[in-house]
């Protein structure tokens, strides 16, 4: 049993770091102590500064402390690492505590200099979980399967899907890889990747979209009126929720050139300017709200009454078609229609008559995100597959 001192490896200013060794029976312990001094002044044998080093007697009662307290606690009988834990303690070697949240926040004030703004509502989405799975969690219990335990919280505990954990779990991941660069965290988890369950993409087809115009709404509220017009347009435009609410307001007249057929109009999800073609219905439908002195180009509505009221304007038009959910129930179309299901309407109706050539960069900036909207039309694939085959 017994403490020795030793240089270690020299860095690049000529000095080397001071190691303590706790020994007892043929094992041994290193603690890393806070000194650095250049070999030529150590002297070896005797475990000190030679008297000619600069602060040589300072530094020499230090060390005569340190060593005469590990001596002292390893009298006591604990383990060599229970022994170094406590002289870390005593020097004042024990790393700060770093709390997940306070580092969150941190790193959330650096992003939103650069993140747009639906982002940033996402982020704020994954910190509310964050808080409910690890409260008071610090970043050194982080370990590998964190993020899956993370996973399993979000599916078991707050009932989202695993297309949503494994999103949220992604977003966690490159916080913790700015962890990892700024040397707060050792290595950065990795999520698993939870089995995606497929849905089918909800839109309506040509001849459900008539049925939904011309339903009759007579003896309804006049809120039923105003989300089959949000609704409509949505189908006619593949606008987003967001930047139809942005058409909520009076000033938003000025941004539409019905003579030109275009809505001049910057997105609020990605904040592009974007000249968004008219088709002959969406013009119809501002032509309409123009002449009649409507006060805004979209009827006032929030989202939440446009999707409660577009599910039963669907069932009032017959639009119940059967759909197959992630889990694989089938339901009637009706009962899972929303707004978005009018931008993927758009999608879908464009690029089985069109392609998709003139939907990259007016809905979607490229063709994976893209295809993600599309539904599957059994009719236009079919008269597609016809027309390979004519004449035969």
């Amino acid at each position: 049993m017994g403490v020795r001192i030793y240089l270690d490896r020299p860095g690049p200013d000529g000095r080397a770091p001071l190691r303590l060794a706790l020994l007892r029976a043929r094992r041994q312990c290193w603690l890393s102590l806070p000194v650095r001094v250049r070999p030529a002044d150590w002297n070896r044998r005797r475990q000190r500064l030679r008297p000619s080093a600069p602060a040589a007697a300072e530094i020499n009662a230090r060390l005569e402390a340190i060593v005469a307290r590990a001596e002292a606690l390893l009298l006591t009988g604990q383990s060599l690492e229970a022994v170094r834990d406590r002289l870390k303690a005593d020097l004042g070697l024990v790393p700060q505590e770093h709390r997940l949240l306070p580092l969150f926040d941190e790193w959330l004030a650096v992003k939103r200099l650069v993140l747009k703004p639906s982002s940033l509502q996402v982020l704020a989405r994954v910190r509310k979980y964050l808080e409910a799975f690890a409260e008071d969690l610090t970043i050194e219990r982080v370990d590998r399967a964190f993020l899956e335990r993370f996973q399993a919280f979000l599916t078991t505990e707050r009932g989202q899907s695993a297309a949503t954990a494994n999103r949220l779990a992604k977003y966690v991941r490159t916080f913790f890889l700015w962890l990892e660069e700024r040397g707060l965290l050792e290595k950065a988890p990795k999520p698993l990747p939870l089995p995606e369950a497929k849905r089918e993409i909800i839109f309506l087809t040509p001849e459900e979209l008539r049925a939904f115009q011309e339903v009759d709404l007579s003896g309804l509220p006049e809120g039923y009126e105003r989300a089959r017009t949000i609704f409509l347009l949505a189908c006619f435009t593949g606008l987003r929720a967001s930047d139809l609410k942005a058409g909520m307001r009076p000033e938003a007249w000025d941004t539409i050139d019905m003579e030109a057929g275009v809505w001049h109009l910057r997105e609020q999800k990605t904040g592009i300017f974007r000249r968004v073609p008219l088709v002959e219905p969406a013009r119809r439908i501002l032509r309409r709200r123009l002449e009649a002195g409507a006060p805004t180009p979209v009827p006032k509505l929030s989202e939440q009454k446009v999707n409660i009221y577009v599910k039963e304007i669907a069932e009032r038009a017959g639009i119940v078609a059967p759909v197959r959910l992630g889990d694989g129930r089938e339901v009637p179309k009706c009962q899972v229609l929303s707004l978005h299901a009018g931008r993927r309407t758009f999608v879908s109706l464009v690029a089985h008559t069109s392609g998709t050539a003139p939907l990259v960069g007016l809905t979607h900036a490229d063709l994976d995100t893209l295809q993600k909207y599309l539904g599957a039309w059994d009719e236009s694939r079919r008269r597609a597959l016809e027309k390979a085959f004519r004449g035969l």
